[in-house]
């Protein structure tokens, strides 16, 4: 496969210039300013992520002219949405309704760790997908799925075969469910592009924490939401977990950096101090850390 860099990807015309200006994604640093995370809070999981999709196309959607939207939910796990392993499906029917309903296409790719067929089925997210005529594309086994990119910024992950369908959507939406994880403390959501890439298992070998932060430096989301409904706190990233939270939030930004660490403040008090990826985060400028930064709007739904 030929190897291309981001940049090289823009000029085969994959992405227009026109387009690469509307994709926060694939954008370069933006001006210095105070991030802003929502935080919903509430019992009722659909009344939450309606909440959230209001205020995410009272704040620019999905961009000028969109037209295909690339949904990273995790369906990686043969659990059921009880089980918190993956993103719930409730949320991700709200999610395709409302977005479809303002006119672009929405895709969901994944590259899972159990079977496809028995993960996308048990997570009821392909039942949900199947509903709203959305196709959850199983990147372990469709063709040409990968286009091999350079991640200038990677200081240890300096390339990586990333799924075709984030390359080249409008835009690009990080939906993870937030868990405990063995090998990274959390999973949220700079975490959650393992299922987006092909070599994930050579992470673990290079050094994991780096690896994530590394490819964040490259694959930026429109919009990060997160999945803070029902959280494992052990087991994780499969599970079962017998020791479960319920925040019953969703958290959105822009930034999905300043996502996980707020998200993360439901497990850990100093989530830098503890979770390796969101330090290199912070010494690398990748996004935003400290909450003194954050305009931290708290929704009740």
């Amino acid at each position: 496969m030929k190897k291309l860099s981001r940049r090289e990807f823009v000029k085969t015309g994959a992405l227009s210039s026109a387009a690469l200006a509307a994709l926060p994604h694939l954008a370069h640093a933006e001006e210095k300013q105070k991030t802003d995370v929502w935080v919903f809070t509430g019992s009722n999981n659909r009344a939450l992520m309606t909440a959230c999709m209001e205020t995410l196309f009272n704040h620019g959607g999905f961009g000028p002219n969109a037209k295909k939207v690339a949904l990273k939910v995790n369906a990686a796990w043969e659990r059921t949405p009880e089980q918190a392993a993956n993103t719930h499906p409730e949320l991700v029917d709200v999610f395709l309704e409302k977005a479809i309903a303002s006119g672009v296409k929405v895709v969901i790719p994944e590259n899972p760790c159990h079977r496809a067929e028995k993960s996308f089925s048990a997570s009821g997210l392909q039942a949900v997908a199947d509903k709203h005529k959305v196709k959850m594309i199983d990147l372990k086994s469709a063709k040409n799925a990968f286009v091999e990119v350079k991640i200038p910024n990677g200081k240890t992950l300096t390339k990586e075969k990333v799924a075709r369908e984030f390359l080249e959507a409008d835009a690009v939406v990080n939906m993870p469910v937030a868990k405990h994880h063995g090998g990274g403390k959390l999973t949220i959501c700079m975490k959650n592009w393992m299922g987006a890439v092909e070599g994930r298992k050579l992470w673990h070998a290079k050094g994991l924490h780096q690896c994530i932060a590394d490819f964040s430096t490259f694959m930026k989301p429109t919009w990060a939401i997160v999945d803070a409904t029902c959280c494992m706190t052990t087991k994780g990233p499969q599970g079962p977990s017998e020791d479960m939270i319920y925040p019953q939030q969703i958290i959105l930004s822009r930034d999905q950096v300043a996502a996980d660490v707020v998200a993360a403040l439901l497990f850990h008090e100093d989530p830098c101090a503890t979770i390796n990826y969101l330090a290199i985060a912070r010494d690398m400028g990748i996004g935003e850390t400290d909450v003194r930064n954050m305009n931290i709007h708290h929704i009740t739904v």
